[in-house]
C-alpha cells in the first residue's frame, strides 16, 4: 500500500462548494477591489476630487471630508471581504472565533459574509438619508452597491450555503 493511500484515508475530503458560494466569492472579490480602490483614493484625496465629488455634499453629515469614508471603505469593503473570501475558501475553525461560531452555529466566514451584505445595505440607506441620491453615476453606484448587499445577504441565507458553512463538531 502506498503511503499516500494510507494517509488519504485519514484526511477528510473538503466539502464541495455550492455554486452560490462561488458567486459569493466572486462578489466579495469585486467588493474588496472596489473597497480598497475607493478607500485609498479617499484617504489620498479627502476632498473627494478623485471621485468627482466635493465636500459640499457632506454639509448635512457629521464629517467634513472623506477621510473617515476612506477608512470605512478600506476596512468594511476591503479587509472584511478579504477575510470572508479566505474563510469561505478554507473554512478554518479557530478557537478565538468560537464565540461567533457558537452564536450563529456557522463558521465565522458565514458571519463575515452576511455582515458584509448587511453593512452594504445599511451604509447605502444611511448615505441616502444623509446626502440624498445624487443624479448620474453616483446614484447608479448607490443602486448597484445596495443590490450587491442584498444579493450577498440573500445568497448567504440559502440553505446550501448554510449547510456548507455549518459547524461540524
Amino acid at each position: 500500500m502506498r503511503a499516500e493511500s494510507a494517509i488519504s484515508g485519514l484526511i477528510k475530503p473538503p466539502k464541495s462548494r455550492p455554486a452560490a458560494v462561488i458567486v459569493l466569492l466572486a462578489l466579495e472579490v469585486i467588493l474588496a477591489f472596489l473597497g480598497f480602490a475607493s478607500g485609498i483614493n479617499f484617504l489620498l484625496d479627502p476632498s473627494g476630487g478623485t471621485h468627482g465629488m466635493d465636500t459640499t455634499m457632506l454639509v448635512t453629515t457629521p464629517i467634513r471630508d472623506f477621510t473617515l469614508v476612506g477608512l470605512f471603505f478600506v476596512t468594511c469593503y476591503g479587509i472584511l471581504p478579504i477575510l470572508a473570501i479566505f474563510g469561505l475558501w478554507k473554512l478554518p475553525r479557530w478557537r478565538w472565533t468560537d464565540a461567533v461560531n457558537k452564536w450563529t452555529g456557522e463558521n465565522w466566514a458565514w458571519t463575515a459574509t452576511a455582515a458584509t451584505g448587511v453593512i452594504l445595505i445599511v451604509w447605502i440607506a444611511v448615505e441616502v438619508m444623509l446626502i440624498g441620491s445624487p443624479n448620474g453615476f453616483p446614484r447608479f453606484l448607490q443602486v448597484m452597491m445596495a443590490l450587491m448587499g442584498i444579493v450577498i445577504l440573500a445568497l448567504a441565507m440559502l440553505p446550501r450555503v448554510r449547510a456548507f458553512t455549518k459547524l461540524v463538531n
